[in-house]
Formats: C-alpha cells, structure tokens, sequence
C-alpha cells in the first residue's frame, strides 16, 4: 500500500471534517458548504473503495464510512446508508480474510463481531455498529437492535436479552479514536444519543400499549441520561405524558416544567400543560398557556430562517413513529389562537376574544396559499365559520358595522356556490356528514354553504335591529329564511344515534330557522306590523322551544291584537318553559334577538300577575 497514497486520503478525511465543523459552530452555518463536505467525503469512499480491500487500510476506510454515513444520515434514504453499511462490512471482512457473509444484517452483525472479537481493528467497527443501531431504531427494529448489542457486549450471560436497559448500560465501546483521523461525531457521542433515544422508544411502546406504569420508568429512566437539551426535553414532555395517563396532573405539571427548564423551544410541553390545566378546569392557567405557546410558535416562525445549525444525527429521524408524532404534536398558531379565541367568547371575555379574532382573521389573509373553504387545521374551522365567529364576537361587543363587514365578505365568496335547491334524502345519505367517514360530499358541501349564507344574514338581521334601522333587519331576516328555503330534507326521523355530526347539521338548519323568524318578528314588532309579528313568533316555536323570551315576544303581540285570553295561555306556557340551552349550536348562533326594544319585559310580567290576579288564578 503507498503511504503517501494513505496520508493524503487522511489528510482529505481530516480536511472535510474540519471545514464541516467550522462552518456547523456559525450562527446559521451554511449548507452548501455542508453539503460540498458530505459530496467530497463521499467521494473519498468511493475511491477508496475502488481498490481490493486491505488490512493496512481498514482503519481508514471504516473511519472514513463513518463520517460518510453520519453526514448523510439526515439527508439520505434508510435503505441507501443501510446498503452502503452493508457493503463496508462485507469489505471489512474481506480484508480480514473472513469467507462468511451474509445480506441479512442481523446475521452479518453476529458474523462480523465474531471475527473482529480478538482484533485490534475491533474499535474502528464500533462507530459503524451505531450507525445500525441508529438504523434499526429509527425504522422501530427493537428485536434487532437487542441482538446486536447483546452481541456486541460478547453475550453477557448475565443479562437477559429483553432487558435492553442493562443490555446498553453493559456495553462497552470503544472510547479512544485515532488522533490522526478525525471523525465528524465520537463513538461516545453517539452512543449517548442513541441509548436515551433507545428508551424513549421503549416508553413510548409501552405508552402505545397502555402501560403506562412501564412507560413511566422507562421515561424516567431517560430523564437521567446524558443527551441533547431538545431530546432530554423530550424525555421530560413524554414522562409528564406518562403521568398525566396515570392520572397524575400535578407530577405532570412537574415534568412538563422541567422540559420547559431544560429547552424553552419544547413547544409540546407547553401544550401538554395547557391539556392538564383544562382537565383540571383552571381555565386561567390554560389560556395563559396556549399565550405563551402561540408567541413561541409566531417567534420560532420569524427565526426558522435564520439556524443555529443542525444536529448530524437527528433525534426526529430516531423517534419515527405515529404514536410518538401524536404524543408530541403540537397545533399550529393560528390553531391555537382560535382555541384562546373560543375559549374568551365562552366565558365572557369579549375585548379579549375580539383582539384575538382580529388576528386570527389578518394571520387567515396572509396565508395566501390556503383555500377560502380549505379544510385547515384539525379541529380548526373552515374559514368562513372562523369569520362567522368572529361577527359574533363583534356583535357582542357592539361593533355592529364591523359585524356588517365581516359577514359581507363571507356571503361574497358563497352566493355563487349555491344552487337553486337542494334536497337531502337522509335515509340515503346517513354518512354524509360523516367526519371519519368519506370526504364530504357534494350536497354535503352545498348545505354548509346555505347554512354559512343563512347564518351571515341572521347575524346582519341582529346587527341592524341594534342600530335601530328595522327595514333593514326585517330585509335581512328575511334573506336568511330564504336560504333556507333552499333546503329540503327527508327522512330526518330515520337518524339514529350515531349520526350525531348529521344529527348536528339538521338541529342547526331548523334552529337557525326558528331564529331568523323570532328575530323578524320582533323586528316586525318594533315597526308596529303586529299581525305579521304574531305570525313569525308562533311559526318560530315549531323550531325553537326552549328560549322564554321568544314566549315573551309572542304575549306582547297578542296583547297589542287585543288578543288577551290568547296572551294569558301563552304567558302561562312561558312560566313552566325551561331555559335557553344552545350547547349544540355552532358558535355564531348562540345568540338571541332583544326583546328590550320591544317591550319592558319587567313591566309585561307584571301586567300578565295582575290579569291572572284579577280573575283569581294562581299562575
């Protein structure tokens, strides 16, 4: 072998690892550089590896593998480092004279470490030994895994080969590299990674598996293993997850603080927090929060461009699996911000739910890649019900030409997309509105456009009756009902339990109904118009049973008929009716027309007592 041909393979080696290095402890590194790296080591091996394999030169092609594979880890394919793992090795045995090989990597491994067991070249395997560990476990292969490592701890009889955490903490690699050949991450390093990866994988098996008393130990045991700040952060998120499963908030709480101590950047601590609050009820400390995750997740948007590198081997790339993604997923900022929004509206904050709703509807806007009627998120509105919230919110907070604009820019991008009628045979069509079922269907989504058309015009209807400006609510109310009139549903009565989300839409359809009709009769109240009144209040009761002050409204109109004995059936209806439970209705129809307007209620009630009074009945 030429040793000047050796040298300057080592002095390329070296070189490479060397610009690499610099260039990944700037702010930001530079990636082409990286990549020029990662090409020009590669090339290396691929001209190394173009002469027979020879013992005076396995140290430096092992080494030089390595630091192959490791840069291209995060940017290659699992089956193309693995294939190139499997051909160093079978070089590797070449070179060492071993007749036996094999392209089952379980079984190349027990071949491999068998022949190098009483070598000096056994240290130099050790760094390829972890890039198979790191393979196996980031495509879930933990029976492998057990295998190799047992092997590579020379099968120590006293430990079984199922208890993975004494198999690794028994094993001993190789801690001395070659001073002369640098190498882009020590065996050590890796080793570390890749056990506290090793069992967060096992506690999140054990979580998938609902043992969760076992996941906890194993996430403990995580907890105290050197590792990056990101994955020990990890480790603490996912015991707290363990915990909070054991019905355990408070230690939860604990361990999601402690992650948050460890790397501020773990944003699905902060959301697990926000989970455990809201089991517990603490809305405050809930929506704290979901405040300070949303300015995090707005804060590591702005600063994504701008790296502080990335790590050679990434933690992401090991933890691949779908339970673990779920475990540690996080809603997206504008997610979050309608869930603060929601929440406010819900309990009343309405200056705040207002704020929030602003920004939502300006994040919506600049997200120009995102369809009007886009599904988005999970668990986020389609957009144009965020916007009819949003009217909503306005309307409570008496910006009622704000509500006006809001819904203009809803019923813009519907008009054109409803046809003249729609017809809905749900005896045929049970899962049309199946949210786990099928994607919706045509008249699935022609309905949700009548209803979002109606419902705009609805909450016009009450914004215009607030401004006093009754032509306009009555024109409006009447425009919702005619949406309405666009549907025709059969077969309502053949639902059945399970079809709640059906359920849903034909509760809305008649509750908005019954709404848009209490609202244009009370409007029709105020112009004096108390025949068409009365006929709107009474057809509203068909839909809306359970809202007084609608039963208010229709005693009013039948006291302005000179109706009086009519007026005294309805108002003794209206003492034993139960009240307005809206709990099933989308946000932006939980609200109701005033009636204070209309009438004095305090001053209907007791004329009504004194008639009753007056002819010696108890109510």
């Amino acid at each position: 072998m030429d040793v000047c041909l050796l040298h300057k393979w080592t002095q390329e080696n070296n070189s490479f690892i060397k610009e690499w290095k610099l260039i990944d402890r700037r702010v930001g590194g530079n990636q082409g550089v990286k990549e020029k790296c990662r090409i020009g080591m590669l090339k290396l091996l691929q001209t190394i590896q173009g002469i027979p394999a020879a013992i005076e030169l396995i140290e430096l092609e092992l080494v030089v593998a390595y630091n192959t594979l490791v840069l291209s880890f995060n940017v290659s394919s699992l089956i193309d480092v693995q294939q190139s793992l499997t051909s160093t090795v079978h070089r590797a045995l070449e070179a060492v004279g071993c007749q036996e090989w094999s392209r089952d990597p379980d079984r190349l491994w027990q071949i491999t470490l068998q022949c190098f067991s009483n070598t000096v070249h056994l240290p130099c395997l050790h760094g390829l030994l972890c890039v198979q560990w790191a393979l196996w476990l980031a495509s879930c292969h933990m029976e492998s895994i057990r295998h190799l490592l047992r092997d590579a701890a020379q099968g120590e009889a006293t430990v079984p080969s199922q208890d993975l955490h004494r198999v690794i903490k028994k094993l001993r690699l190789s801690n001395k590299d070659n001073s002369n050949l640098l190498v882009a991450m020590t065996t050590r390093e890796f080793q570390n990674l890749l056990h506290i990866c090793t069992v967060i994988v096992e506690g999140v098996e054990s979580m998938e598996q609902e043992k969760y008393s076992a996941a906890l130990v194993a996430c403990l045991e995580a907890t105290s293993l050197p590792a990056p700040r990101v994955v020990l952060a990890q480790a603490h998120t996912l015991t707290g997850a363990a915990f909070a499963k054991l019905e355990q908030p408070q230690s939860a709480l604990q361990s999601f603080r402690k992650a948050l101590e460890v790397d501020f950047g773990c944003h699905s601590a902060l959301y697990q927090s926000a989970l455990v609050y809201r089991q517990l009820k603490n809305t405050q400390a809930e929506m704290e929060a979901l405040r300070l995750l949303h300015s995090a997740l707005v804060q590591s948007a702005e600063q994504q461009a701008v790296s502080t590198g990335v790590a050679l081997i990434s933690a992401d790339v090991l933890l691949r699996s779908q339970y673990m993604d779920a475990l540690m997923a996080v809603p997206s900022a504008q997610l979050i911000l309608h869930t603060l929004a929601h929440a406010c509206v819900m309990h009343d904050r309405v200056s705040e739910a207002v704020e929030l709703y602003l920004d939502l509807m300006s994040s919506l806007q600049s997200d120009i890649t995102q369809p009007v009627f886009a599904e988005g998120d999970a668990c986020l509105p389609r957009i144009p019900v965020v916007y009819l919230e949003a009217a909503f919110t306005f309307l409570k907070a008496n910006r009622t030409w704000d509500v006006i604009a809001v819904c203009e820019e809803v019923i813009s991008k519907t008009v054109n997309l409803i046809p003249e009628k729609n017809v809905f045979d749900l005896s045929e069509e049970h899962l049309l509105f199946s949210m786990g079922g099928p994607p919706k269907t045509a008249k699935s989504e022609r309905l949700e456009h009548v209803l979002w058309a109606s419902a705009v015009h609805y909450l016009q209807g009450l914004a215009y009756r607030k401004m006093k400006d009754t032509k306009e609510s009555v024109a409006n109310f009447t425009r919702s009902l005619n949406w309405l009139a666009k549907v025709s549903i059969r077969n309502a009565d053949t639902l059945v339990e399970d079809q709640r989300d059906c359920q849903f839409k034909v509760k809305t359809v008649q509750r908005l109904r019954g709404l848009a009709l209490a609202g244009r009769g009370l409007s029709f109240m105020e112009r004096g118009q108390f025949k068409e009144a009365l006929r709107d209040l009474k057809l509203s009761l068909h839909s809306v049973t359970d809202i007084p002050i609608i039963r208010f409204g229709l005693v009013e109109a039948y006291r302005r008929l000179g109706r009086q004995e009519e007026a005294l059936v309805c108002w003794r209806e209206s003492q034993h009716s139960s009240e307005v439970s809206s709990g099933y209705l989308p946000v932006y129809l939980q609200t109701f027309p005033d009636v204070s307007s209309c009438f004095d209620t305090n001053n209907l009630s007791k004329t009504m007592e004194d008639a009753f009074q007056s002819r010696g009945v108890t109510i």
